[in-house]
This record gives C-alpha cells, sequence and structure tokens, in this order.
C-alpha cells in the first residue's frame, strides 16, 4: 500500500488461486500449520457488554441478528449454539457505490474456482477481523475496508514483501515512518494488530477526504500512491475523459487491486449465489490486551497460559523476536477466554523467570555450530526458534539462542546488544 510496491508479488498467499498450483498448495499447507493446532481457550465465549468494555476501549456493537452455528465435531453436546455471525454485520456495513457484475466478474470466477481456498483464507482472518470490523464502525467507514487485509496479505501479520512491505495492512517503512508506526530491533508497529489498523484508516480515510470522498479512488492511492491518482486524474481531465476509477490509467496491479475487494464483497453478500460456503466466524472479540508488568518472553508467556506459542505470537507479530521491549509499555493480547487466569499467573511470575533466551549478535566467523556450542543448545534449536532454513548467517545480525538462564542480567545484556 501507500506507493507500489509489492508488484507481481500482490499477494500470492492471498490471491492464490491466480497463481500457480504450486502456490496454493503451499498456501493451504500454510493454511493448516496455522489453524491446524487446537486447545480450550479456542472454545470462544459471547461476551457480556460489561465484559467487552473491561477489556477494550471501544464500544460494543449493537448485534440483533443471531445466526446459528453448530458446536465442532465431536462435541457430546447436541444442542446448537446461536451466535452472531460478523458477515452479518460485515453485510449492513457495506457501503460502496453499486458495480455492473461483469466489471469484477473475472476476479469473482478466480475466488470461486477454489471454494476451500477462499472459505480457508477468511478463516485466517478469525483473530483479528472483529477488531478490524469494530474501528471501521466507529470511524464511520464501509466495512468492505475489514476485508482489504486479505488483498494484502492473506491475514498473515508475518507476511512481508520483496520491496519490504510488512504485516496485515503490508505499510512499507517509509510510509510506517509517516504515519507514526514504530520500528526498532525490538518492535515492528507495521505488524502489531492493534497498532497498524489504527494507522491504516487513518491514513485511508485521510485518502477519502484528498479524493472528494470517493473510496475507490481513495483505494487505488493506497496501493499506487496518491500522487500517481492524482497525476491519472489531472490526464483524464485535461483530455475530456472521465475521472473515476474505472476510466484511470493505472498501473496493473492498481486496475485489479479494487475490482478485487469488490469480489469479495459480492461473494461475502451473497454466497449462496456463488456456491461458496463462509467460514463459521462468531460476532465475538477474539483477544484481550493484558499488562503483563514487566518484560516477557513469549514461550514464557506461552507456557502460563497453555496457548501454542505460533498462536500466541500471530497475535503479537511486533515483537519479532518474540520478547517485550525493556523500559516500555508491557502488554500482550491474548484470547479472551484465558485472559483472567494470564493475568493471575503473570502476577505470580517471579523476576527472574520472565526470560529464558538470549540475543546474540552475530560476528564474523561465527557460525551456527560455535554460537551452539558457546550456548550449549544445539543448532536445530536455533534454526527452529529463528525460522532458519538453512545454516547461513549474517554478520550484524541478531539470533536468538534458547537457553534455560535465569538473572536479570539476561535482559540488561540483551538490551545492551539492541542499542
Amino acid at each position: 500500500m501507500g506507493i507500489l510496491r509489492k508488484t507481481k508479488w500482490l499477494w500470492l498467499p492471498a490471491l492464490a488461486m491466480l497463481a500457480s498450483a504450486s502456490v496454493t498448495s503451499k498456501f493451504i499447507e500454510s493454511n493448516t500449520r496455522l489453524t491446524g493446532q487446537s486447545s480450550q481457550w479456542q472454545m470462544q465465549q459471547v461476551l457480556s457488554a460489561t465484559a467487552y468494555e473491561s477489556c477494550c476501549p471501544y464500544p460494543l456493537p449493537d448485534n440483533t441478528t443471531p445466526a446459528v452455528f453448530q458446536l465442532p465435531p465431536g462435541s457430546t453436546d447436541a444442542a446448537p449454539v446461536t451466535r452472531t455471525a460478523i458477515w452479518v454485520r460485515m453485510r449492513a456495513g457495506f457501503d460502496f457505490p453499486a458495480v455492473e457484475p461483469e466489471a469484477v466478474r473475472h476476479y469473482i470466477n478466480e475466488y470461486v474456482k477454489h471454494p476451500h481456498l477462499f472459505e480457508q483464507l477468511l478463516q485466517r482472518g478469525k483473530p483479528y477481523l472483529f477488531h478490524i470490523l469494530n474501528r471501521i464502525e466507529q470511524n464511520g467507514m464501509p466495512a468492505e475496508l475489514a476485508l482489504l487485509p486479505v488483498i494484502e496479505s492473506a491475514f498473515d501479520p508475518f507476511a512481508t514483501s520483496p520491496a519490504g512491505a510488512a504485516g496485515i495492512w503490508q505499510f512499507m517503512p517509509e510510509t510506517a515512518d509517516y504515519l507514526g508506526l514504530n520500528q526498532d530491533g525490538w518492535y515492528d508497529g507495521r505488524r502489531d494488530v492493534i497498532d497498524s489498523t489504527e494507522a491504516a484508516l487513518g491514513y485511508l480515510s485521510k485518502l477519502h477526504k484528498r479524493f472528494d470522498g470517493d473510496w475507490l479512488l481513495a483505494l487505488a492511492a493506497y496501493n499506487a500512491g496518491g500522487t500517481r491518482v492524482q497525476r491519472a486524474i489531472r490526464h483524464n481531465r485535461n483530455t475530456g475523459k472521465p475521472v473515476d476509477f474505472w476510466h484511470l490509467t493505472l498501473p496493473a496491479e492498481t486496475r485489479s487491486y479494487v475490482p478485487k475487494l469488490i469480489a469479495l464483497r459480492a461473494i461475502i453478500e451473497n454466497p449462496n449465489d456463488y456456491n461458496i460456503s463462509l467460514p463459521q466466524l462468531a460476532d465475538t472479540r477474539y483477544f484481550s490486551t493484558v499488562d503483563v508488568q514487566g518484560q516477557l518472553e513469549l514461550k514464557v508467556a506461552a507456557r502460563l497460559s497453555g496457548i501454542p506459542l505460533p498462536e500466541l505470537q500471530g497475535l503479537n507479530p511486533g515483537y519479532g523476536l518474540s520478547i517485550t521491549p525493556p523500559g516500555r509499555m508491557h502488554t500482550l493480547l491474548v484470547p479472551i477466554a484465558i485472559a483472567d487466569e494470564f493475568r493471575t499467573h503473570i502476577a505470580r511470575l517471579p523476576q527472574d523467570q520472565r526470560v529464558q533466551s538470549v540475543r546474540h549478535r552475530i560476528r564474523l566467523g561465527d557460525n551456527l555450530s560455535t554460537i551452539a556450542q558457546q550456548y550449549r543448545t544445539t543448532v536445530a534449536d536455533i534454526r527452529k526458534v529463528n525460522r532458519l532454513k538453512g545454516n547461513k548467517i549474517i554478520a550484524g545480525d541478531l539470533l536468538i539462542i534458547p537457553v534455560m538462564i535465569r538473572g536479570d542480567s539476561i535482559a540488561a545484556s540483551t538490551y545492551t546488544t539492541l542499542m
């Protein structure tokens, strides 16, 4: 977004049905890893208004239209669970101008060719959609914008384009700086679900005003850059041509970017028309913010909460080193069903058990074998923690070293290496 920087890569996992079969299979494999881990906290509960207000600064939406969801296979309770589907509220907020179906027919057909992939794609938005849609409503914006991360990143907070765009909203570093998102060795606001969503909606709102209330032009500018869109408008005006999105001469990526979003809206608005089954996403808050009262490593938090570490990292992707920064506010997002219990465990956690890894700045001549020997760990563990596919490392980079060391000196030495 912001400037045209993803080009041919936009976004392959999100639009795997437009790419090769190998890309499609890789996306499905990746999605299976993300969604295949089950745990008790994933059985979410409908929140009362009081419970919602205690965990979130934004008002609880007024949902009045129920949808019936069946319990997961194998449940001993035969009664259906009545919850409000998030798609019901989303449809009520759709507000883009009407578009002739033929204008987006190609993109609808491409989605419909892969119904299971389409469902999995939306399923990946489960932890984030409620928060995003709620903030969109609070800002008086069209609900279609909640689907933009599908196009941008396939709802993958760890997505990074070859050009360097990152997070579910795919911000470039320069755009993130302009929007006030912090980026340093400890934290990347482009990946933080809450901070990046606030930045994205604020930026889209500015673009909407800049282009005189035209959301399609605002989206084109989000993708290609406002200057490029203004140049196209000026050209059409000077040559006596219409200046709406559909008549502008824009890069190929941008010309497809807006129709892809409108095609998503069309399917979600009337899934039965396309024989598509939408995932059963209840309209309830998924996560709560917890003050962890000091620096904390995510693997320690995962152990205390009973949440698989990849799930916890998916809710807190801004912490690239899987540890909260020293000397700042320390908060984590956790599934709301376990938030209170997690707060209790955190309050009882001794200070010397909060950090159980060290950070190693790679020096010239280092290799994984010598580093593993230095810290009495294994090459395999270092590769796993740092998501390394091979043994190649680069001098100057940081490695997370999984060791069981206790004491305040860990955090202190870690802080020094990153300054």
